[in-house]
């Protein structure tokens, strides 16, 4: 598959920048095979004079002439621009190259796409199309500055075209995707929007909520501070993220987003009534047993035993019967979570590829990452990614190694073997 000739970007921060930058990176210096024109604010521009990715630079009032001739027009904007950018090209398409793509990057897709379908008809097997377009990579960081070539190496980036495309049209395209590291997969664009609420925009919000709770009382918050260790840090690293960003995002995919924040909800409602029943139960048991019973109730219970630990007030079986209860609606959420969460590999950033895992323990003390890496890379042997599992400060952690194929992960598994590092499978 053959890249476009000419790519025009309109809007380069994160996304766009890093789009241009990696393209850069892959071309070489010459710039042979791929015209790269950006169409930006004249801040950004300048910024871009700083830096060799281009080959042409356009203000926004100069759109028409910067797409002229485009293979592949790719608007990088927020999503608030997006439409009426999409009104401007679908003015002037008959610039446009015979069988151009014009594809945006916007988070959400069901929104955009209708208005791009009906700008971009199939009038004749060269006319230009629109193809929906959500490279799932990205960084609480945004602007120009924030680029960075290899943002979405290893990311997925979802395309979502009109059903009655030619999907050898796609090629070039698909092309471009890998060319940036990336994979492909392709998806309808309400499906698209309703997977990535769940997976993105709710999540989103609850890091956001989660974070200003631990930190809305002035009582709890410096010892919540003190006491926060990886868990979380991770589930709140997207709490850095910035508003600006998540309006147009939150603004367009509403529904879906509203769904499943009332699904959560009354599944914690659940199991806060659960956990307020289990304190009001528990707290009877010390009455009525007083401190050996609640001794033998823990012992039991933490041995996995929760029938028994329902029996440990024998003189009130609704005692019991409710104490496992409650402890019942928790361990059915922890496993139900565990069990979503076992079905896909966490390097795994999508739903094509599946990379062969295996899991690394390492001591808690300086230089054993380098350690495990730099054989790797003298191999060159290419981690796909990699995760941190578990780390606890002065004990051993555990990281999870992803490969592209088994016999990449045979010859790392090798190449580390069991007499340097603990290897085991996942």
């Amino acid at each position: 598959m053959k890249l476009p000739h000419r790519v025009v970007v309109v809007g380069v921060g994160l996304l766009g920048g890093s789009l241009l930058a990696a393209l850069q990176a892959r071309r070489g210096p010459k710039g042979k095979g791929v015209h790269l024109a950006a169409v930006s604010s004249s801040r950004t521009l300048e910024g871009l004079k700083d830096r060799d990715w281009c080959d042409s630079l356009h203000d926004y009032s100069r759109l028409s002439e910067a797409c002229d001739e485009a293979d592949l027009v790719l608007l990088c904007a927020p999503l608030s621009a997006i439409h009426e950018q999409l009104d401007s090209i679908a003015s002037f398409r008959d610039h446009l190259a015979p069988g151009a793509i014009v594809m945006d990057v916007g988070s959400t897709k069901a929104e955009i796409c209708r208005h791009g379908f009906e700008l971009f008809p199939d009038e004749s097997p060269q006319s230009p199309r629109f193809v929906g377009g959500h490279p799932m990579a990205g960084s609480e960081k945004s602007g120009l500055a924030a680029a960075d070539p290899l943002l979405y190496q290893s990311a997925l980036w979802v395309l979502c075209p009109p059903q009655d495309f030619d999907k050898t049209r796609l090629d070039p395209v698909k092309a471009l995707v890998h060319a940036v590291g990336a994979r492909v997969a392709i998806l309808y664009p309400d499906l698209h929007d309703a997977a990535v609420a769940r997976v993105s925009h709710v999540p989103q919000v609850l890091a956001s909520v989660l974070a200003g709770w631990a930190g809305s009382t002035e009582r709890h918050s410096e010892a919540a501070l003190a006491l926060a260790a990886g868990g979380f840090r991770d589930m709140t690293r997207l709490a850095m993220s910035s508003w600006d960003v998540w309006r147009d995002i939150v603004a367009t995919n509403p529904s879906p987003i509203a769904e499943g924040l009332q699904d959560l909800s009354e599944a914690l409602a659940v199991l806060a009534v659960k956990a307020s029943n289990w304190a009001t139960d528990q707290a009877e048991v010390s009455r009525l047993g007083g401190p050996e019973a609640m001794r033998r109730y823990f012992e039991v219970l933490s041995a996995g035993e929760s029938a028994r630990a329902s029996q440990i007030v024998p003189g009130d079986p609704d005692l019991g019967r409710r104490l496992l209860d409650s402890e019942k609606a928790f361990r059915e959420a922890f496993a139900s979570g565990r069990r979503f969460r076992e079905k896909f590999k966490m390097p795994r950033k999508g739903i094509v590829h599946d990379l062969t895992e295996f899991v690394v323990r390492l001591e808690d003390s300086p230089g054993q990452l380098l350690a495990l890496l730099e054989p790797l890379s003298k191999a060159k042997i290419n981690v796909q990614d990699l995760e941190i599992l578990k780390v606890r400060e002065g004990e051993s952690g555990t990281v999870l190694l992803g490969f592209a194929t088994p016999d990449e992960a045979a010859r790392a598994r090798k190449l580390l073997g069991d007499d340097k590092f603990l290897v085991m499978d996942r």
